[in-house]
């Protein structure tokens, strides 16, 4: 481990984004300074979401601030004001995140082979096409479809792992935390009713 890394770097890092496994010098202090870690967010209002066997780690928002909310009705107990931004997925996000969801819950089922879901730019066009029919000009889906990736290539839920051919993809660990299985069957059924409240059903924290 790299003693330059202490944990305030891991703090730093966290409110920016998710830490992986593979980022193997503030994993390692993450997991050697946890409790302190875990303090600091605490006060702060917030909670290390962990998970070891996943090999990721990211910050959200505790559900406590709703009983702050009450108490401070009662001239008692302020409560803390949001430290990440609470952002609303657009139709096409919360699409494309509940494709991605799913092929990785069909990846995991199937136990195919490697340790890791990988897709290709194309894949990932292939698979978003059809959720644009009003758009008849073929460039101007794939620069939509191309804006898509790159947003959740910022939230840490897709990483670009090979530039050539387009580029490869790896669906990352972390969608199965922000769209855990009874979220996602809710979500899908809206899908497939088209509701235009989809847009107030998902929704992604950023700091």
């Amino acid at each position: 481990m790299n003693p330059a890394i202490t944990h305030r770097h891991v703090i730093v890092r966290l409110l920016n984004g998710p830490i992986y496994q593979e980022d193997l010098d503030l994993w390692g202090r993450l997991g050697a300074e946890w409790d302190k870690i875990k303090s600091h967010f605490f006060e702060m209002g917030m909670e290390v979401a962990r998970d070891d066997s996943a090999g990721y780690a990211f910050v959200r928002q505790c559900d406590e601030e709703d009983e702050g909310a009450e108490g401070w009705e009662d001239g008692s107990v302020a409560p803390l004001p949001r430290v990440l931004r609470r952002t609303r997925l657009s139709y096409h996000q919360t699409i494309f995140m509940v494709l991605l969801r799913e092929e990785l819950m069909r990846f995991e089922q199937n136990q195919e082979e490697g340790d890791h879901l990988y897709r290709s730019a194309m894949d990932l066009r292939e698979v978003m096409t059809p959720y644009y029919p009003e758009l008849h000009d073929e460039k101007k889906i794939h620069r939509q479809i191309s804006s898509l990736v790159s947003k959740f290539e910022e939230w840490g839920i897709l990483k670009k792992v090979r530039d050539r051919d387009e580029g490869l993809y790896r669906v990352e660990r972390i969608i199965k935390a922000k769209l855990p299985p009874e979220k996602l069957a809710e979500v899908r059924d809206q899908i497939k009713r088209r509701m235009p409240e989809i847009d107030d059903e998902m929704e992604e924290e950023d700091a």
